[in-house]
């Protein structure tokens, strides 16, 4: 386990876990269902007492409430715990190995420093209340403007019920969304200091990837994030496949841009990394292939007398090591950190709600082979 010291402790501190903590739910557990019940519970309750079973029914069959007002800020809350275990375990091994050549210590150590201070900045989180607040003021002129859905709606107005998943759950889902997508940009911030570093990589390292394999595997802690926000935006396409026919071209487009977007959410804090294990494979590269080339030579003038391929300048050399193994792996190093080792953690939980969409408007028939190209089976 990791010292404090080796830990970034992403979602720790800050205006938000102080809140929770003098509330009582900082345990994401109680967490979790509190917001629950104000974001969901609290709106059916309403339109029982309001519009009676047929309102409240109306709210139970739309899939946009139920991915915004009860998936959405569960999943988001519950997603805290795995991501910050994930990114703890990357900087422990980041240091604990260490993978920081000593004379970039320092600096490595000031980037920690700075990432603990962004995580609990109080700014941050005021701009995520700003953006929340602005996504709600959005979503009221779109309901205003008759976009609301029928459950939302009482006489030709918006009704209580309406106003209270707008101020309410609209308002929660977006400040956990964008407080957690601050929480990776700091998580960027500090890799790409990270990447600045002199970095003990090994070109022969078993990963593939100089010794920086591990931090590929860190969208494992993000799967809940990923199953929350994606399943809001199946619910958006959702409400589309209603209104118009889809084809299975149009959805697989689709899809595959979904895919994107998450591919380069998670790749993005790896590109300074990713750089360091290119500059590593090509330096490996260049150097190795020099001595395989005399080496190799060297081989063949003492088994035949001679090389086929006379040099009359031939340097002179009395004994080389085989660095083939040196030559081969850097010709198998990748800087590509995400790939088909660790991307189904990412591919799986961004399409599934896509595909429980996806099942209810298209036949088995053509969403199975669907399903087989965007996970590249």
């Amino acid at each position: 386990m990791a010292n404090d010291d080796d830990r970034l402790r992403i979602m720790h501190g800050g205006p938000f876990y102080e809140l929770m903590t003098r509330l009582g739910i900082r345990k994401r557990g109680w967490r979790a269902f509190v917001f629950a019940g104000l974001c969901w519970t609290i709106p059916v309750l309403l339109l029982l007492a309001t519009s009676g079973g047929h309102g409240a029914g109306l709210f139970l069959h739309d899939w946009g409430a139920w991915a915004k007002f009860l998936i959405a800020p569960v999943l988001l809350t519950l997603a805290e715990k795995p991501i910050g275990f994930a990114l703890d375990e990357c900087v422990s091994i980041l240091f604990r190995i260490p993978l920081v050549a000593s004379r970039s210590i320092p600096d490595a150590r000031k980037a920690l420093r700075e990432a603990r201070s962004r995580t609990t900045s109080w700014k941050a989180e005021l701009v995520c209340i700003a953006v929340a607040l602005a996504a709600t003021a959005f979503n009221v002129a779109t309901f205003v403007g008759g976009g609301a859905p029928a459950w939302a709606v009482s006489d030709g107005s918006v009704s209580i019920t309406g106003l209270w998943c707008l101020a309410v759950g609209n308002t929660v889902y977006w400040f956990l969304l964008t407080r957690l997508v601050w929480k990776h940009a700091v998580w960027w911030q500090f890799l790409s200091t990270v990447g600045r570093c002199h970095l003990r990589l090994a070109v022969t390292h078993p990963d593939g990837h100089g010794g920086l394999g591990f931090l590929g595997f860190y969208p494992e802690g993000y799967k809940l994030f990923t199953l929350a926000v994606s399943a809001v935006f199946a619910a958006g396409v959702s409400h589309v496949m209603q209104r118009q026919t889809v084809t299975p071209g149009l959805f697989t487009a689709v899809c595959v841009a979904w895919l994107i977007v998450f591919a380069i959410y998670y790749f993005v804090p790896l590109a300074g990394v990713a750089l360091q294990v290119s500059r590593l494979k090509r330096k490996a590269v260049r150097l190795s292939l020099t001595k395989v080339t005399d080496f190799e030579r060297l081989s063949e003038r003492a088994t035949l007398g001679e090389n086929v391929f006379a040099d009359e300048a031939e340097p002179e050399v009395r004994e080389l090591q085989d660095v083939k193994p040196v030559y081969l792996a850097s010709m198998k190093t990748s800087a590509l950190l995400i790939n088909k080792g660790n991307v189904l953690s990412v591919l799986v939980p961004a399409l599934l709600p896509m595909l429980v969409v996806g099942a209810s408007y298209l036949p088995f028939s053509q969403l199975g082979p669907i399903v087989k190209r965007l996970l590249l089976l």
